[in-house]
């Protein structure tokens, strides 16, 4: 009898690196405006208080809201966390400025659902429309990747497309990639050279296959977490 693996323990630790999610007030049309900012935990003060570093936008410490709630979202393990803080008092060490934080919640695994999501890719994916009979097939069109799940992506193309045609997508993540996806809605871009995006459902038969892409999901993203926080932590510019 095999044995079930024992999940990894999840404990925060200094020079973790963050993603804080501020809500900020709603805008004029009415949608929720959130900020993300990049920041490290300096130390871990006990179970209830976190010292990190404070946040930078612009060019300038963020002055972090108080008595708002605070979703911060880590990477451990190749996976997403998530737990909620709140804003306590500024701190100044060694001529650095870091925020003490409350830990109000658990940790809690991927609790959004964007933690699935690739957003902003610029990849390039070759479409091959499925046609009925063979005598119609037309060539395979290159498209832009938009955003990327283990479940299906938003592609930028010039090629008109039809709501519930089917599609064969190549693209590379790493890996070649062949998928089959069926299109689930059309959208107006707001700007740039494509005509049209279109969203797609993948038709999964693999599931190594969906593996590889939430793996390469989460090494993105937690790429791009590495990188915000390292242009929080850069000295400013001199003047």
């Amino acid at each position: 009898m095999s044995k079930k693996k024992t999940p990894p323990k999840v404990k925060i630790t200094a020079d973790t690196k963050m993603l804080l999610e501020i809500e900020r007030p709603i805008g004029d049309n009415g949608t929720r405006n959130i900020l993300s900012l990049g920041s490290y935990i300096e130390e871990v003060i006990s179970d209830d208080f976190l010292l990190i570093k404070m946040p930078i936008h612009r060019g300038y410490n963020y002055l972090l809201p108080r008595d708002t709630p605070i979703t911060a979202y880590f990477f451990m393990h190749a996976r997403m966390f998530s737990l909620t803080v709140q804003f306590i008092e500024r701190m100044g060490r060694d001529g650095l400025e870091y925020a003490k934080m409350r830990v109000m919640s658990k940790i809690q695994p991927g609790q959004r659902r964007d933690c699935f999501r690739l957003q902003q890719c610029t990849l390039p994916v070759m479409v091959e429309r499925v046609a009925k009979r063979k005598s119609d097939q037309p060539p395979p069109v290159e498209c832009m990747m938009l955003n990327f799940s283990d479940g299906g992506m938003l592609l930028a193309t010039n090629a008109s497309m039809e709501v519930g045609e089917t599609l064969t997508l190549f693209f590379d993540i790493g890996t070649a990639e062949t998928v089959e996806a069926d299109v689930l809605r059309l959208e107006n871009p707001y700007e740039g050279p494509y005509r049209q995006n279109v969203a797609v459902r993948f038709l999964h038969k693999c599931i190594k296959q969906k593996q590889r892409f939430y793996k390469y999901i989460v090494t993105q993203q937690r790429e791009r977490l590495r990188q915000q926080a390292e242009e929080a932590d850069a000295p400013l510019p001199r003047t």
